[in-house]
């Protein structure tokens, strides 16, 4: 397909542009950063993208970075990629890129390269940006919910962020590319879907005591907590299989001495869900079962929601563009397009917005998030994701963006952004049940 319609030079200069590719990823690999504090990783994009003269922008959502080729006017196709890294245990550091973001950060900033050094954004006529998003990973909430106490941001995520900045308001589509592991039945996934969640931190509240001398004077918040869990596990025959709910909580802490009886227990959990209304049913259960463990024991519990992320759902057309280039690179059968995954990730919030659609790609060995995810083979990892996603650029943009505005003329938006942005507001809901009352935070 390339040899007759002008991508052969795009080719040619990803060709060209592998070693700089790798060098990139592995740079960015050896170099991890957590959500929000991602200043080197900006500084290294921020270089390799003002060599390509474009216009670059930084600092936005505390570390996000933007750069456009082309004319202001025309059609937005922008190429997404995380900034962040995530906590993994066994990781030098503690901290690695178990999710591949450095892969996906360097096969975005390649596909940019090539099609500008090859002057499609001009010749067409469309605006071409590349976007580095922060924070991705859901991660050090009290440091997210500091930030936001502080008004540095309003929302958790880089995305939701950027929406909210307006960075995205003149997206006409927008692609991004994530990382897989090895599989024998696929190599690529075209139009997966994710669950989306929302986020809870429950604070049990007991009361202290000497737990070998006066137990009995005690209220044990670690024993909430215990039986809180318990409860929840009660729910799981009542979710329903084709919500794809996931409920997965973690003790925070729960106790500090053996010999104290524990006046504080915490948990956090996600609750996941294949749609909103579904994660809402199955999120006012999970609040049921909280509430049950802290009145069975006499202590209180206190519950601050926060936003997570929306499903994502694709957009259909978008995956035929995206589709059609993967075919050009793999055989079909070597491609899944019916793939849905129960993770999460704040590419839902942008889809609901604007045409989206992801490739997945395969290329890595071990398990993703676990310190043990490592590239396998450079030419799946990289060349190939940054040839098929190179190619979808060039067919949107072809023609004026003639595909691309097609594309977003046909999509209907879950919300306008006004009605995206005041209903994550809400979200960030905070509730206590003592006693077996229930009193919203600020109510007397």
């Amino acid at each position: 397909m390339a040899g007759n319609d002008g991508f052969d030079a795009v080719e040619a200069a990803l060709v060209r542009g592998a070693a700089d590719l790798e060098s990139l990823a592995a740079d960015l690999a050896a170099h991890p950063e957590l959500g929000f504090r991602e200043e080197r990783t900006a500084s290294v994009l921020e270089k390799a993208l003002r060599e390509t003269g474009a216009r670059v922008r930084t600092g936005i959502a505390r570390t996000g970075i933007r750069a456009d080729l082309g004319p202001a006017a025309g059609p937005g196709i922008f190429l997404i990629a995380d900034l962040d890294a995530i906590l993994t245990s066994g990781a030098e550091g503690g901290v690695a890129h178990s999710c591949g973001h450095h892969a996906q950060m360097a096969v975005m900033a390649a596909v940019f390269r090539a099609l500008a050094e090859t002057g499609i954004p001009d010749r067409e006529k469309v605006r071409l940006v590349f976007l580095g998003t922060p924070a991705e990973e859901f991660l050090e909430m009290e440091y997210r919910l500091s930030l936001r106490a502080e008004g540095k941001v309003r929302f958790l995520s880089g995305k939701q962020e950027m929406i909210r900045l307006g960075i995205l308001d003149d997206a006409t589509v927008a692609l991004k590319y994530h990382s897989m592991s090895d599989s024998p039945e696929r190599i690529a996934t075209v139009n997966g879907t994710l669950n989306g969640f929302l986020a809870k931190r429950a604070t049990f509240l007991g009361r202290s005591a000497h737990a070998g001398a006066w137990p009995e004077k005690g209220i044990n918040a670690l024993n909430a907590a215990g039986l809180a869990i318990l409860a929840i596990h009660a729910q799981r025959e009542t979710f329903r299989d084709d919500d794809h709910i996931r409920v997965h909580p973690v003790m925070k802490s729960g106790g500090t001495t053996v010999n104290t009886v524990p006046d504080t227990a915490v948990l956090e959990t996600y609750v996941r869900g294949a749609s909103w209304p579904a994660i809402r049913d199955a999120d006012s259960k999970v609040d049921r079962a909280l509430a049950a463990g802290a009145v069975a024991i006499g202590a209180a519990v206190r519950i601050d929601n926060s936003p997570g992320y929306m499903p994502f759902r694709p957009d259909p057309e978008l995956g035929e563009v995206l589709g059609a280039a993967a075919r050009t690179v793999l055989p079909e059968e070597a491609i899944d397009f019916r793939d849905r995954s129960f993770a999460s990730d704040d590419i839902g919030d942008v889809a609901a917005l604007v045409p989206t659609c992801q490739l997945g790609y395969a290329g890595f060995s071990g398990t993703i998030h676990a310190s043990d995810f490592k590239v396998s083979d450079p030419v799946r990892a990289y060349r190939e994701p940054a040839r098929i996603l190179a190619r979808t650029a060039f067919d949107l943009a072809r023609n004026g963006g003639a595909r691309a505005l097609e594309i977003r003329r046909g999509f209907k938006p879950e919300f306008t952004k006004e009605e995206y942005l005041s209903s994550m507001e809400a979200l960030f809901a905070s509730r206590t049940v003592d006693g077996g009352r229930w009193t919203v935070d600020g109510e007397k």
